[in-house]
């Protein structure tokens, strides 16, 4: 892990860690959070930083055709109908 890659996961991290101390003990919102710290930071110690980058770009955008027709290749409706 590069010092720049290091850097980026403690500031998630510590978003990560201010909003776990919002939510209430027992809560399954803090349960999610402290895992996805977790999961975050085995990626970044992987080398799967860039992976997630590109992952969160394509997030809210439409579907191309080419994933429209897998989704339906599995028996999902792309357009949830």
């Amino acid at each position: 892990m590069t010092a720049e890659d290091e850097n980026e996961l403690h500031r998630l991290c510590d978003m990560l860690r201010e909003v776990h101390h919002t939510l209430d003990a027992g809560s399954p919102l803090r349960e999610a959070v402290t895992k996805a710290g977790f999961g975050l930071s085995l990626a970044f110690m992987q080398g799967h930083r860039s992976k997630i980058e590109e992952l969160t770009l394509g997030v809210g955008r439409p579907l191309d055709e080419a994933q429209r027709q897998h989704l339906r290749m599995l028996g999902i409706d792309p357009d949830g109908e």
